[in-house]
């Protein structure tokens, strides 16, 4: 099991998250870390894939202020090269987010 800490952008310029081999995502929790609600999308590429629409799963995840939001309830099995990328474009709240995966 390995973790990954993430410092939230506004843009998708760096992957969260790129898989080294064949992984299991087991939890994925966002951290708001200000005083006022916020949302950030977040998106899974296939190895070799570019960001967009196509690869967007949580669109304008709100996070209430000072809150976490855990995605644990179905597990995503990633490829070799594939990545995740978590985004908040249109927020004024400063999140981090924590991965947990587990190798295959």
């Amino acid at each position: 099991m390995a973790i990954t800490n993430f410092q939230v952008a506004a843009t998708t310029g760096s992957a969260a998250f790129t898989a080294s081999a064949d992984t299991a995502v087991t939890v994925i929790y966002i951290t708001n870390k200000t005083d006022g609600d916020g949302t950030v999308d977040i998106y899974v590429t296939p190895n070799g894939a570019s960001v967009s629409a196509n690869h967007l799963v949580y669109s304008q995840l709100s996070v209430k202020a000072r809150d976490t939001y855990i995605i644990d309830t179905e597990k995503m099995i990633l490829e070799t090269g594939a990545k995740i990328y978590i985004a908040s474009p249109d927020s004024a709240a400063q999140f981090n987010a924590t991965i947990s995966t587990i190798g295959l």
